[in-house]
């Protein structure tokens, strides 16, 4: 089976005048496939994958078998296979036998050690997250942001320090920026962009309210809608004009508490696009660096 042969697509509203992107699953990983798409699965095919996440042997059985044990429907766990990027039950029993099979490989003779096996776990939502890369989205988007007259960013809770040191990262290039992680202010904020301006909004889930409603504000003053999330269907994503992704396979009500490295990866990733066509990006950085090298002891 060719992991590489069936990415997703993500359609816009055909009236919203933004471009068709195309994301590959390639090899990631099922709970990763799974996550990233929750929000796009109806209940049902939910339950298919909470069921497989539980029950990964059940990748033995056939699928009138996994329907007697989990009381799920045959369309259900077809249309889950197909959602999640694979061409149909077989195709998803291989993809989870071959996951199964290299977790016990990685098991035998080895005892667990917790700082090993999160590096390990990073490391592969790292390469994940270069597999969800779309080259083209990321240097549009670093163009975009070389070229615009003001940026603000914007994210909240976990997301806020995510913001922070992104806006840090425009500064130091001579990008005009600022940061707002607040409703009430953020909102203000974006009622004062102008056309063609830019809201950058992190948001793990893609669903905070308050940043949506400052979103929708910001749009509807003409300013561009960059998002950087982890669901490849969200609230956020419909609005935005382009959109970023980072993967990770944990529990998506949790997973934002244990860790934000990913995301900041692909901002890091950005930040050296952005160095690539800036013209001054080199030169404002040493002017910057030499503006506050005095403060250092």
């Amino acid at each position: 089976m060719s992991r590489n042969s069936h990415p997703v697509s993500l359609r816009p509203d055909p009236d919203s005048g933004l471009e068709d992107t195309e994301i590959s699953l390639g090899d990631c990983s099922f709970p990763l496939r799974f996550n990233i798409l929750r929000n796009s699965l109806t209940e049902a095919e939910r339950k298919v994958g909470d069921y497989f996440l539980k029950n990964p042997k059940a990748v033995y059985l056939s699928i009138t078998e996994v329907a007697q044990d989990s009381s799920l429907g045959y369309g259900s766990i077809i249309r889950f296979c197909r959602k999640i990027g694979c061409a149909g039950f077989q195709d998803f029993k291989v993809l989870l036998a071959q996951e199964l099979s290299t977790f016990q490989e990685s098991s035998k003779g080895k005892d667990s050690d917790l700082i090993y096996d999160y590096g390990e776990k990073l490391k592969s939502d790292l390469l994940n997250t270069i597999q969800l890369l779309d080259r083209n989205v990321l240097q549009k988007i670093a163009r975009l942001l070389c070229q615009t007259r003001f940026v603000l960013t914007s994210g909240i809770a976990g997301s806020a320090a995510l913001a922070h040191g992104f806006n840090y990262r425009l500064s130091r290039v001579g990008i005009c920026s600022a940061v707002d992680c607040e409703g009430y202010t953020m909102a203000i904020r974006a009622a004062v962009l102008e056309p063609g301006d830019i809201f950058f909004a992190i948001s793990f889930s893609g669903s905070t309210k308050d940043l949506l409603g400052s979103v929708e504000i910001a749009k509807d003053r003409g300013a561009k809608i960059i998002a950087l999330t982890n669901f490849i269907q969200s609230p956020l994503v419909d609005l935005a004009d382009y959109s970023l992704f980072g993967a990770t396979d944990r529990d998506p009500f949790s997973c934002e508490v244990f860790s934000n490295v990913t995301r900041d990866f692909v901002l890091d990733l950005l930040f050296v696009q952005i160095c690539e066509i800036h013209p001054q990006a080199h030169e404002t950085i040493q002017r910057t660096f030499e503006a506050i090298s005095g403060r250092r002891i």
